[in-house]
């Protein structure tokens, strides 16, 4: 946090600024002539920006440990005999037999039992891409991804017993950073583009070389706009802070850039589009009749299981509760037991149990079975089911499952899947002794309303070109139904099954144009985030569980919701604390509304310092003294960076809104060269209304007319009638350059800018024209010098705003 805080790109610059100005106003000079004010400054601006950073990020920590002590682990399966039983992972104790799947996140560390190899990726852990495989008897630590396979393994330590794992910096800082670093870069060069030419115009009109060199890189110092860090860190963080007032939990400030730029939001298709509250609509027998025998078996597998019930489960408990249905498995409940399960995973698609039960209770659900007969039930996704099935009940006969009746089996599910219905297949077994040679039954068929918010929210992102992608592992058609109704282009879908069969360029291509995912597996959620990413888009991805700790790890921005598991929201960015996909909408105009004013100050300030150092190296060849001295111009510098720092609350024009945003040097140096030079010139014109009229005016002769005294007073009014130009001319322009519109069209100031501006305008006047100014060796000016300003910086606003016009033209924004 620390290195976050004080070391990032911005503050590191500065830090080496704070630094080069150390050893050239003070190590090199004679005691008593060194100069600490410049240093101090910029040493001061780099801890100020720190600790701002710091305090949001301590702030934030703080509100996520709270949030997270109300957290749950995610639930895991541990083994009872022949059954297994899903318990919070805090529970879970050295001996246990747990087991573990693809797309989870390992709570503890195991040791794989015998006749067992997956493939996991430890990137969570050791920050190092790639998979590797683990076999009988390899540990597996806590933390790992399991992205492949399916095992049984022996718990080791409790979870308490585990070290705290660091989580690692994932793409949304690397992003973050490599951004930042190539603002620097860009500011660095301009600086060493600026040092040796004013080192040549310093050195040929003095002679001194090495004190051309020093005046040279303490004029290049303040290229830099000093409140860089402090400007940066309160817009991203002032963003967080106001996302935390919509019930957004911000993790990583860095976060907020990322989010600005995010143009791809991947989303599962329930509880983030949907209510996530399915409600049983039909169950049927294969023919499509309603059959109370799959919802018999459907209930007795539900309630059988002894688990945390899914929101299918439930949905199938609450139907069965109603006390106008009635049947016989609902009456003979207490009648069977549990003798063995198999709990879902996303590798069999299908869960079930293996009951015994009272003489008779067979005969009663019209099953003739043997004595001592177990009743076998099979619920889960109708493909991996009928994979099982070697028979099909049929009016209540048995019928072999060929491949003519699979096919009528699946065009009754597939009539369903395209209203949106979700389908889930039933199936049974009275001979099995295995999870095959089963009897397909029927189907259940839920319904998940979409959110009464989530077109509106799709539209919104829409218009900030932000695309919605959606994955999922429901069925294409159902996905294709629920999409169609939320606005979401579904013409084409691509399944998990389609995904891998395609080459790694094919499925580049392919996926990089597709918005709809169907029939995914975690690590197919993984690898499409990454296929998006490496088409050249910026990615966030929106998850819950466990099983998309791979899909947010990938993603440039990871968000979770509140109900996710403890192990999400470790590795997520932001937490929404209400599941609305709106809020993630407010989000993206929060990170660009900050971007835009980061940069904004970043160009602003940067081309009014460039304008003065050209100032600087043109009165070096025009005139026998400097404009002002370095912490004269430190101190003008300052004076500006606190109009600009009233730029982290400014309004935003909507364009800069409605496209995504990121840190890039591209424009920066053709913005400081278009409007420094501006700058600059302006300031030749009122060195010479100074040298030629205004101070011999004022001091009864020219300069060099004048003695060693008079000389000085001419220099110190000389220089106290630039800096309240300068003043005046920085504190306005920000007003027309801080928007590609003026007036009303792009949105007025904000009241702290406008106020900061005016108030600058009038501080400096009475400055400049009081007893304070010999404070910083400056003389009072004339009060009559005012009118010569007001009417310069009329002109200047006029030549900018006309400058900005071409440069709009040209380049199609300002930031």
């Amino acid at each position: 946090m620390l290195r976050k805080s004080f070391f990032n790109p911005f503050s590191a610059l500065l830090l080496a600024l704070a630094i080069l100005a150390l050893f050239v106003d003070v190590l090199p000079r004679p005691q008593g002539e060194a100069d600490i004010f410049a240093p101090a400054v910029l040493f001061l601006m780099w801890f100020v920006g720190g600790l701002v950073r710091l305090f949001y990020e301590e702030e934030a920590k703080r509100t996520f440990e709270r949030h997270m002590s109300r957290a749950n682990h995610a639930m895991v399966w541990k083994q009872d005999g022949e059954c297994w039983t899903q318990v919070d992972a805090n529970l879970l104790a050295p001996g246990n037999v747990i087991r573990i799947n693809a797309g989870m996140l390992c709570p503890v560390n195991v040791s794989l039992n015998a006749g067992k190899h997956v493939l996991v990726s430890e990137a969570s852990l050791t920050g190092e891409s790639g998979f590797s495989v683990k076999e009988e008897g390899d540990v597996i630590l806590a933390g790992t991804t399991v992205t492949d396979g399916q095992a049984t393994a022996t718990v080791l330590s409790k979870i308490d017993d585990e070290a705290p794992r660091v989580r690692l910096e994932g793409t949304s800082h690397a992003k973050y950073g490599i951004g930042a670093k190539n603002v620097c870069l860009s500011l660095i060069k301009c600086m060493l583009v600026v040092l040796p030419f004013v080192m040549l115009v310093r050195g040929a009109m003095l002679g001194d070389w090495t004190q051309a060199l020093l005046f040279a890189l303490g004029t290049a110092v303040g290229l830099v706009p000093e409140m860089l860090p402090v400007v940066t860190s309160v817009c991203l963080s002032g963003s967080a802070r106001r996302l935390k007032n919509r019930q957004v939990i911000v993790k990583n400030v860095d976060a907020m850039e990322s989010l600005g730029s995010m143009d791809v939001v991947c989303v599962d298709k329930t509880g983030t589009l949907t209510e996530d509250l399915a409600v049983l609509e039909y169950y049927t027998d294969i023919l499509g009749n309603e059959s109370t025998r799959t919802l018999g078996l459907a209930y007795l597998e539900c309630t059988r299981q002894g688990i945390k019930k899914n929101q299918l489960d439930r949905a199938v408990a609450t139907a069965c509760s109603s006390e106008h249905l009635s049947f016989p498995a609902k009456d003979l409940s207490k009648a069977f037991s549990l003798c063995a399960s198999d709990p879902f995973d996303h590798v069999t698609k299908a869960s079930g149990v293996k009951l015994s039960a009272t003489p008779g209770a067979f005969g009663c659900l019209g099953f003739s079975a043997l004595p001592n007969a177990r009743l076998t039930i099979v619920k889960g996704e109708v493909e991996s089911v009928c994979d099982r099935c070697a028979w099909a009940d049929f009016k209540g006969e048995l019928v072999p499952m060929d491949g003519e009746g699979l096919a009528s089996a699946l065009d009754v599910a597939d009539d369903m899947r395209s209203d949106g219905i979700k389908v889930l297949a039933v199936a049974y077994s009275t001979t099995s002794t295995d999870w095959n040679d089963l009897v397909l039954c029927g189907f259940l068929g839920f319904f998940d309303a979409p959110k009464a918010s989530a077109r509106a929210a799709v539209k919104a992102l829409s218009d900030l070109s932000v695309e919605v992608r959606v994955l999922t592992g429901d069925s294409a058609s159902v996905a294709k139904s629920a999409c169609s109704r939320l606005g979401i282009a579904s013409d084409t879908v691509i399944t998990g099954a389609m995904l891998d069969k395609m080459t790694e360029s094919e499925a580049l291509l392919r996926v990089g144009r597709g918005r709809i995912f169907a029939e995914l597996t975690p690590l197919q959620k993984a690898r499409i985030v990454n296929l998006i990413r490496l088409s050249g888009h910026t990615v966030g991805y929106i998850g819950d569980g466990v099983n998309d700790v791979p899909a947010l790890t990938a993603a440039d921005v990871g968000i979770v919701v509140d109900s996710a598991a403890a192990e999400s929201k470790e590795v997520a960015d932001l937490v929404l604390l209400e599941q609305d996909l709106g809020v993630v909408a407010e989000g993206v105009r929060e990170g660009r509304r900050a971007f835009a004013n980061a940069s904004k100050y970043i160009r602003i300030a940067s081309s009014s310092n460039f304008g003065n150092i050209c100032s600087v190296a043109a009165a070096s060849v025009f005139l026998p003294f400097l404009p002002a001295t370095a912490a004269q111009l430190l101190v003008l510098n300052l004076l500006y960076d606190a109009v600009c720092l009233s730029i982290t609350w400014d309004n935003v024009d909507a364009e800069e809104i409605k496209q995504p945003k990121t840190w890039s040097e591209k424009g920066l140096g053709s913005f400081m060269g278009c409007f420094g030079i501006a700058s600059s010139a302006f300031d030749i014109i009122t060195f010479a209304i100074l040298f030629l009229i205004v101070c011999p005016g004022a001091c009864g002769a020219s300069y060099a007319a004048l003695d060693a005294a008079g000389k000085a007073s001419f220099i110190a009014l000389f220089q106290a009638g630039w800096l309240l130009e300068c003043i005046w001319t920085e504190s306005l322009v920000v007003l027309t350059l801080r928007s590609r519109h003026l007036g009303s069209k792009g949105g007025y100031p904000c009241r702290p800018l406008a106020i900061m501006s005016v108030s600058m305008l009038a501080l400096s006047a009475i400055f400049m024209l009081g007893p304070a100014a010999s404070w910083f060796e400056l003389a009072t000016l004339p009060t009559w010098y005012l009118g010569i300003v007001a009417l310069l910086s009329i002109l200047y606003l006029i030549v900018v705003t006309a400058l900005k016009r071409a440069y709009l033209s040209r380049a199609g924004n300002l930031f």
